[in-house]
């Protein structure tokens, strides 16, 4: 009792402080030395955790040069700003205590000017700036302190106890709807200040939203649930609110040209060569077919399968029928055979049918069919499959429901067959942006069946949306253009 009433004691003296923004008292739970201390040790974690390009590389170099020329204008311009690039196609920014400030490389993608870039910047040196990872740590500490309290009375669950794990979290999923408007009016501050359109929040803002749409239209092609997108913008402000309020800050204001060309340029040569989606080490999709360069591996899909590169498997479903499949991979502790594998994996009453195996390149393999409860199919027939080189497993699974497995076992044989050693010269390359001068008689669509409809069924709206147009519209003659190849 007298260590919880230590803590309590400790939790009232704490005070308050000035917020740097708001120029408001504010009742916080850490003084500026323990934010820049927290953000440290979070950088650090993040530092072994997230594929970050190198602070040499040339883009991660221009992303620095713009976040500093915001930063000069910013409420707390006396912070080390530090920018870094998270090098996946992830949509996302985010910034951790006392200046650390990330991009992802697929948010990046999107950008059609530096000023688009200064935006982002701009939104992520705002929640530094006003404290809101301070703000949001004083909500947990407050509730870690209300849970020891209520330990003295009660059993607490086990794990309640790591602030920074939760506060990473917290950062990286994106804070509340008021403190991300707050961050975009002061996105659009930074920005006129530095010399920046600020209107690019507002053009960039739309982008957002449209990417949001596409998801949502190439969901339901596959008969998906729609959800709103973003990833870890899901907890975000919705993207309209966030358009009108930012074009409010804008009325009154000096403005500035809408597109600076000359930036334009910089910002795709930047992006020239860079994968769009997917990596050497996480694999691709390219229209029907997934390649994994780093693993050695490719497969193709029938026309109508709609395929997803996940970070825990490759999963794929034909649109609009409960016919699935998904690939995995898992370390072996232990030598084995793929029947024994597969075997330990299905219980014997569930096989139907004889287990089938043999050897395949540097595969060695084994296939059964069962009755099985799988995701979206309670009553599924399965047909699993796995291959086993080097210590390791690829587990596939396709399924239906088992009345209607009949229908879909041949294209389960196609996919299955289809499954090969990678060979750049026949497989292709993972997708990555090329530079086009849009000529006379360009249009999305034909761009798009010019790259063999790399993206899927929608890649002529994706790249009209990576250009930050909508489908119906196409740039002047003569601009250069993202495109994916």
């Amino acid at each position: 009792m007298r260590i919880v009433w230590l803590m309590l004691v400790a939790w009232l003296a704490t005070g308050c402080a000035v917020n740097p923004v708001s120029k408001h008292q504010e009742f916080v739970l850490m003084s500026e030395q323990q934010e820049l201390q927290l953000g440290q040790k979070m950088a650090a974690k993040f530092a072994g955790e997230l594929p970050l390009l190198p602070d040499r590389d040339p883009l991660v170099q221009y992303v620095n040069e713009v976040g500093q020329k915001i930063a000069a204008h910013c409420d707390r311009p006396e912070l080390i700003y530090r920018f870094h690039v998270v090098d996946d196609d992830t949509i996302n920014a985010f910034a951790l205590p006392g200046g650390y400030i990330y991009v992802h490389r697929g948010l990046i993608n999107y950008f059609n000017d530096e000023s688009e870039l200064a935006a982002v910047l701009g939104h992520e040196i705002g929640h530094v700036t006003a404290r809101h990872a301070v703000q949001r740590y004083t909500q947990v500490q407050s509730y870690q302190l209300g849970m020891a309290v209520a330990s003295i009375f009660l059993p607490m669950p086990p794990g309640t106890g790591n602030l920074t794990d939760m506060l990473a979290a917290a950062v990286v999923q994106g804070f509340s709807r008021k403190d991300e408007l707050q961050a975009d009016e002061l996105s659009v501050r930074y920005l006129r200040a530095s010399g920046y359109d600020p209107e690019a929040t507002v053009r960039l803002l739309e982008t957002l939203k449209r990417v949001e749409q596409l998801n949502i239209a190439e969901k339901k092609n596959a008969g998906d649930k729609a959800e709103v997108y973003h990833g870890a913008f899901a907890s975000h402000p919705e993207t309209e609110k966030r358009i009108r309020q930012a074009a409010a800050k804008l009325d009154g204001g000096a403005r500035i040209a809408a597109i600076d060309r000359a930036s334009h340029l910089v910002m795709l040569r930047h992006l020239e060569g860079r994968p769009y989606a997917g990596s050497e080490a996480d694999g691709a999709v390219l229209g029907q077919r997934f390649i994994h360069p780093q693993m050695g591996l490719a497969l193709r899909f029938p026309d109508g399968w709609a395929i997803h590169n996940g970070k825990q498997a490759l999963t794929a479903r034909v649109r609009k029928q409960k016919v699935y499949f998904r690939l995995s991979l898992k370390q072996l502790a232990k030598h084995t055979t793929a029947v024994e594998l597969l075997k330990r994996m299905v219980p014997a009453r569930r096989i139907r049918g004889a287990v089938r195996h043999g050897k395949r390149g540097k595969w060695r393999w084994a296939r059964l069919q069962a009755d099985v409860s799988q995701p979206h199919v309670s009553e599924a027939r399965a047909d699993i499959s796995v291959w086993l080189h080097g210590g390791q497993a690829l587990v596939m699974v396709l399924w239906a429901p088992r009345n209607d497995v009949a229908r879909w076992q041949p294209q389960f044989d196609t996919i299955v067959a289809s499954l090969h050693g990678y060979n750049r010269t026949r497989d292709g390359a993972v997708p990555r942006i090329a530079l086009h001068k849009w000529r006379r008689g360009d249009s999305w669509q034909r761009l798009a069946a010019s790259s063999g409809m790399v993206l899927g069924p929608l890649t002529a709206r994706h790249l009209a949306i990576l250009n930050g147009m909508d489908a119906d519209r196409t740039p002047p003659v003569g601009t250069t253009i993202k495109l994916v190849r």
